[in-house]
């Protein structure tokens, strides 16, 4: 089994904070929110032993956030923390629950308000009894790392010890996660391994990582929406892992490159966490002037903590409204094409047969992150949408380059979903039932890497 080990998903953590990118999401998430600001400036201004303190309490709240909703004796045990999380596991369990026999699946959640269910205060006295160790361990932190990597590497710790003490205490065979740098998903996959159980891995987003660091991919298997999300976690990964491939959340619509010029247009701008403002207002604003345009749609990043305040932009006397509370699907259906930056929700937002431009102002990343633009999958945005820039749509999106490039970035696209989850489920048995001790199975994905025996 490629098994991670504790230190190694600490350095993970470690490695991705240090990351200008990174920091520039918690310096946008101290900005928006009240709450971080607060402990973010406490900690900065606190001695030492405050700050180790400081940590105990963050562990403590992480340590009794999980819990067991329901399934503790399943054969797989799901878990989410974040809505695109939750969105793309819930996809995955409808869509296996067709094919998938004899295996039963349960639910591990994460919530504040945990920490005061009866399972996790009956747990509670398992941490305190750690806590001359986990002290220790926080002054450590505090003298070597700022305000987020301390925190976020000391919750690893109390994740991971949360999580040995739930799967120890349950029937289940593997773990299904959708995230593979957070730390409580690195917390649990960790665990997994550490008690012979399965890593299966499922990509919350589309993002190719063309910036930064890569947290390389430890699991058993790989269910993932396109070989460009394949590539790089091969790529930046050192453990083999069997893959197959997942139909994307979103339904399938034709492509709509031809806009209707008889009728007022539907303009959505999809943002990611670190949108720029002042590119926004100012691209609003050529919007709202252009008499073509009927309605403008603005969809924040779906994380509240960096989720912009759109309501300067967003008013009764204005064309332009925060599409925030929309379902996805539903936001891209009442669009005729859209604009994004870096964010990859532009792969669901094709998939939905809406046409899309790419604003390289829309955020603070690096020109063209995902590589969307290099490989043909989108055009860059031109002045003014304006006749000519709708004829370039037309022209872009039906031509035969297009469609590789769309199925390099969604292997779903325009094939057969129901045969994509029975290969899924074929290959979920395949990792929860492996084959004996000394002997290797094949998953019955799209690479055919051996599952390694537990």
């Amino acid at each position: 089994m490629s098994a991670y080990s504790l230190g190694r998903a600490c350095w993970i953590v470690r490695k991705l904070d240090g990351a200008a990118g990174r920091r520039a999401v918690f310096e946008d998430v101290v900005r928006k929110n009240p709450i971080v600001r607060f402990f973010y400036v406490l900690y900065g201004k606190s001695p030492e032993f405050l700050k180790s303190l400081l940590l105990l309490m963050y562990g403590l709240k992480s340590y009794l956030s999980v819990k067991w909703a329901d399934g503790r004796n399943a054969d797989i045990a799901f878990f989410a923390s974040y809505p695109n999380e939750h969105v793309v596991l819930g996809h995955l369990r409808q869509g296996l629950g067709v094919h998938l026999r004899g295996l039963d699946d349960g639910t591990l959640s994460i919530a504040r308000a945990n920490c005061f269910s009866l399972q996790s205060l009956r747990d509670l006295p398992s941490f305190l009894a750690q806590l001359p160790r986990l002290y220790r361990l926080a002054g450590k932190f505090v003298r070597r790392f700022h305000f987020m990597p301390a925190c976020r590497i000391f919750s690893t710790l109390a994740y991971y010890a949360r999580f040995r003490r739930l799967l120890a205490a349950s029937g289940a065979r593997a773990v299904f996660i959708a995230n593979h740098y957070s730390p409580e998903c690195l917390a649990l996959a960790v665990a997994a391994h550490r008690s012979g159980r399965r890593v299966l891995f499922t990509n919350h987003a589309n993002a190719t990582w063309n910036t930064g660091f890569v947290p390389p991919l430890y699991c058993d298997l790989a269910a993932v929406t396109s070989q460009a999300v394949l590539d790089v976690y091969r790529a930046h990964s050192h453990k083999p892992f069997a893959s197959v491939f997942l139909p994307q959340v979103v339904p399938q619509r034709p492509m709509l490159a031809r806009i209707n010029r008889h009728k007022p247009i539907t303009v959505g701008i999809f943002l990611t966490g670190l949108a720029n403002r002042d590119r926004l207002r100012a691209l609003v604003a050529q919007l709202e002037a252009n008499p073509h345009i009927g309605r403008i749609l603005i969809r924040p990043h779906p994380v509240k903590a960096i989720r912009e305040d759109l309501s300067g932009l967003c008013s009764a006397a204005t064309r332009t409204s925060d599409s925030g509370s929309l379902e996805l699907s539903d936001n891209i259906a009442r669009c005729d094409l859209a604009i994004c930056g870096n964010s990859s929700v532009t792969v669901a937002v094709l998939r939905g047969g809406v046409p899309v431009f790419y604003d390289a102002g829309l955020d603070a990343g690096p020109d063209d992150a995902n590589r969307y633009v290099a490989q043909g999958l989108i055009p860059s945005m031109p002045a003014r949408l304006d006749e000519a820039a709708l004829r370039l749509l037309e022209n872009f999106y039906d031509a035969p380059a297009w469609q590789r490039a769309m199925h390099y970035f969604d292997a779903g696209y325009r094939q057969d979903e129901a045969v994509l989850f029975q290969r899924l489920a074929r290959a979920v048995e395949a990792a929860v039932r492996p084959a004996p001790a000394g002997s290797s199975e094949t998953a019955p994905g799209e690479t055919g890497i051996a599952l390694p025996a537990s």
